[in-house]
């Protein structure tokens, strides 16, 4: 809104500054990009924007994270430390390095476990079931409220009188924003994974 656009970078959530950070980063433009844990904060309209960004960019982008659903999306290569310290590249994304490490690192399998295997990879469902479909189409609105909740808590903390208005209430604020920070994350993996789930049956 228009009375927003004069607030201080000190004033803004956490997500807000990791969006003012990536617009920043994308106006600039460039050739080479790192990105440490580019996800983390961002709503779900931000994200898809940040990931077609990504599959438009013309140079090379090297990002750290967590989050396996989004490596999956925008990575064509990765760079894995594994357990025993030893640093493996290899083409695709994130599900095909898993595979790889599966097939390097897996003993050789008997044959009759080979001959069970086959089938079951191929008894695959052509599309979600009715009742993930459903949950599919309404986390987008629950991701909303929930991130609208979060905000609203973390607009509280940053306000200059918090402590003087609230401060009595401190604690228990912090261990509210916390429950929800925490329930949006498990909305946005499991938004992710229903996303994911609906790619592969449909491919």
């Amino acid at each position: 809104t228009d009375e927003r656009i004069n607030t201080t970078v000190e004033r803004l959530s956490g997500g807000e500054k990791a969006r003012l950070i990536i617009a920043k980063i994308l106006k600039d433009g460039g050739n080479f990009l790192i990105l440490d844990e580019p996800t983390n904060d961002l709503d779900l309209s931000t994200l898809r924007l940040l990931e077609e960004a990504l599959a438009l960019y013309d140079g090379c982008v090297v990002t750290v994270s967590h989050d396996r659903w989004f490596l999956n999306r925008v990575c064509n290569g990765i760079l894995a430390f594994e357990d025993d310290g030893r640093i493996v590249f290899g083409l695709g994304d994130y599900d095909d390095y898993l595979e790889k490490r599966k097939q390097r690192t897996a003993p050789p399998a008997p044959e009759k476990t080979e001959t069970k295997s086959a089938p079951t990879k191929n008894q695959k469902k052509t599309k979600l079931s009715y009742n993930e479909q459903r949950e599919l189409d309404a986390m987008e609105e629950k991701i909303l409220e929930a991130e609208t909740e979060v905000e609203e808590l973390e607009s509280m903390f940053s306000a200059p009188d918090f402590y003087q208005a609230h401060g009595d209430r401190a604690a228990e604020l912090h261990e509210q924003l916390e429950k929800k920070q925490q329930a949006l994350k498990k909305l946005y993996d499991r938004w992710a994974e229903l996303e994911q789930l609906k790619e592969v049956l449909e491919s």
